[in-house]
């Protein structure tokens, strides 16, 4: 079993494919606030801990791995109204890469917000549903 273990890890690294996917790196989820410093001091109060992120109109939490963010609704989420959930977002390493990706399933893929310190890729599944992915860049 070890034998074919090893085996099945040197295949996926040989081509470098497993090694060198960083078009999703990690999963999070983000609430839209009208009042970001209120919401922040409740989230860092209610998450015993300071943010590992903070942009203006951006703060995120490292929530067990993943991320737990506020965002400006006026900036990121103008069409989220209060109390109707909250819409995934996960940590991409190449939005080029994805929005390839979705252009390839047929579906719309938007243009990539570039704002400073992140950027945003926002798609609507075949569902409905709102994902979005985002890429930290460095200031």
């Amino acid at each position: 079993m070890k034998h074919i273990l090893s085996m099945t890890l040197a295949m996926l690294c040989a081509d470098g494919s497993a090694a060198q996917d960083t078009a999703l790196l990690a999963m999070g989820a983000y609430v839209p606030s009208d009042d970001m410093q209120e919401s922040e001091t409740f989230y860092r109060t209610l998450f015993a801990r300071d943010p590992m992120i903070q942009l203006e109109g951006f703060v995120a939490f490292d929530i067990s791995g993943g991320w737990f963010a506020i965002v400006s609704r006026n900036k990121y989420a103008p069409d989220a109204q209060a109390g109707t959930g909250a819409i995934p977002y996960i940590r991409s390493g190449n939005l080029s890469m994805l929005r390839t990706r979705i252009q390839n399933t047929g579906a719309e893929a938007p243009e990539i917000i570039e704002d400073p310190g992140i950027h945003l890729l926002k798609i609507t599944d075949p569902n409905g549903q709102l994902v979005e992915f985002f890429q930290l860049i460095s200031q």
